[in-house]
């Protein structure tokens, strides 16, 4: 029955779990620490997709190559670019960070050409541009209201969204090199990397002193606040990654990254319902975009 959903759909569900999730990530970020936040939610993706796999019992055996490709990938993107993306989110908030996601189709539709032999059409050109129009109506209402770029916020999102990019091009190539491969044992083995950055960064360049510790920050939480840091790594790491690798892993780099940056359209939805106010002409004129580009990959 999934198998027939198009992947398209995959990344559209994956960034509506992300963009929820990423405002408490935005929230403990501030409140703890944006490598505090990432490791947590590292470790939570990595018991559930161990979990999962060990449920499905369809392990794939995988070459050396596809393995070290699925490893880096974990440790690059999901770990050291995930802190970056934090730190990003931290100085710029959830929404503003999503912004700069939409510089992504272009790495990734660069890296898809010149990588797996896809197209990068007028037709694909002309979505992905309706999408980044989605995203620049969100970042002007943005910039009216603060009146700031937040420079070392933007530079943290740009080395965020290069590494995730290494990452997704890792992943792909995993994929592609190992036949049969689900997307929970993509994501299982990657999580194993990114604990492996953790690692390296927490005892390597991190004095003794200032090593992270989970236990401590965890008991000082609040049981609301463990539920909510709880279902936020579920969906934020899990869910949408399950998503995410599934539609990478069939449909075309540039034209779901382009679905996936819309995220800051959704987050601004989600804030109009928190709030209980109506949307502003920017987030309808945004919606109108994005269906625009939805559409035409669609029917793509």
């Amino acid at each position: 029955m999934f198998e027939n959903i198009p992947p398209l759909f995959y990344a559209l569900a994956a960034t509506v779990c992300f963009s929820y999730s990423s405002t408490i990530f935005t929230e403990f970020a501030r409140k703890i620490s944006p490598f505090w936040m990432n490791t947590f939610k590292a470790f939570v993706a990595l018991f559930a997709f161990w979990i999962t796999v060990l449920m499905m019992d369809n392990w794939v055996s995988i070459g050396p190559k596809s393995l070290l490709a699925l490893l880096s990938s974990g440790c690059i993107g999901l770990m050291i670019g995930d802190i970056f993306m934090l730190h990003a989110m931290k100085d710029l908030g959830a929404s503003r960070m999503l912004m700069i996601f939409g510089l992504q189709p272009f790495f990734l539709g660069i890296g898809g050409y010149f990588l797996f032999n896809q197209n990068f059409s007028a037709s694909i050109f002309l979505g992905v541009l309706l999408m980044l129009s989605c995203l620049y109506t969100i970042s002007l209402e943005s910039y009216k209201k603060s009146g700031s770029w937040q420079l070392r916020g933007m530079i943290a999102g740009l080395i965020a969204i290069l590494l995730d990019a290494i990452g997704v091009l890792m992943t792909r190539y995993g994929f592609d090199s190992s036949e049969g491969i689900s997307s929970a044992q993509v994501n299982a083995i990657r999580c194993v990397g990114a604990i492996i950055g953790f690692l390296i960064v927490n005892y390597t360049y991190t004095p003794k002193s200032e090593r992270l510790k989970i236990n401590p920050t965890w008991n000082q939480l609040t049981k609301s606040e463990k539920w909510r840091i709880v279902i936020g790594s579920l969906g934020g790491t899990y869910f949408s990654l399950m998503l995410y690798l599934t539609a990478i892993s069939k449909g075309q780099l540039s034209v779901i990254s382009s679905v996936s940056v819309t995220g800051p359209m959704f987050a601004g939805a989600f804030e109009c319902i928190k709030n209980k106010k109506l949307p502003s002409l920017y987030l309808i004129i945004a919606f109108i975009f994005f269906f625009g580009g939805f559409y035409i990959f669609s029917r793509g």
